[in-house]
């Protein structure tokens, strides 16, 4: 008996405009975001305090999509989409973006070094290049595994979930009907 239940009939149109507009909101707030932790860090210096919220709202929205894009199995897709539409595959995209962000870290880590405490030029260039390899040797490493395993868990956990939703599916038959 459904009393309280109304039959909302909704138009895929209107469905799909409207989650266009969430897109773009959540873009703008990204965006935002981004903008105030480069003026915090302008205005106020490089420490991490000031910058905080911004920081867990970056990071809990960005944790927050990639779990439930693979857990509905979308991240399989597009994956694939990718694939089929790039000359790199997306494992080798996230290589290349792992050793990148490794030797960016360490480029800024031995630039530091070399300015904070190098005393004089041959110094500054012997703390530098020693920073640099060292940061070398534990940031390439870590990032190249966080991006390869956090790409082969969510593909795995996308390829589960799709194969529950085919299993789903051929067990009701195949069909929405209710009988």
């Amino acid at each position: 008996m459904g009393f309280f239940r109304k039959n909302k009939m909704k138009d895929e149109r209107v469905i799909n405009q409207q989650n266009k507009i969430y897109r773009e909101v959540y873009t703008l707030i990204i965006i935002i975001c981004v903008i105030s932790v480069a003026l915090k860090f302008y205005l106020y210096g490089f420490q991490s305090g000031s910058v905080y919220t911004e920081m867990a709202i970056l990071f809990v929205s960005s944790v927050y999509y990639a779990f439930r894009s693979a857990s509905l199995g979308i991240y399989s897709d597009e994956v694939e989409m990718h694939d089929r539409t790039s000359k790199l595959p997306m494992q080798k995209k996230n290589v290349i973006t792992g050793l990148l962000f490794g030797i960016a870290m360490a480029l800024i880590f031995g630039t530091r070094s070399a300015v904070l405490y190098g005393e004089d030029t041959g110094n500054s260039i012997y703390t530098f290049f020693m920073v640099f390899i060292v940061s070398l040797i534990i940031y390439i490493p870590f990032f190249v595994l966080v991006t390869l395993i956090g790409h082969t868990y969510m593909k795995n956990k996308s390829d589960k979930a799709v194969k529950k939703q085919l299993d789903d599916m051929d067990e009701d038959g195949g069909n929405d009907e209710k009988h």
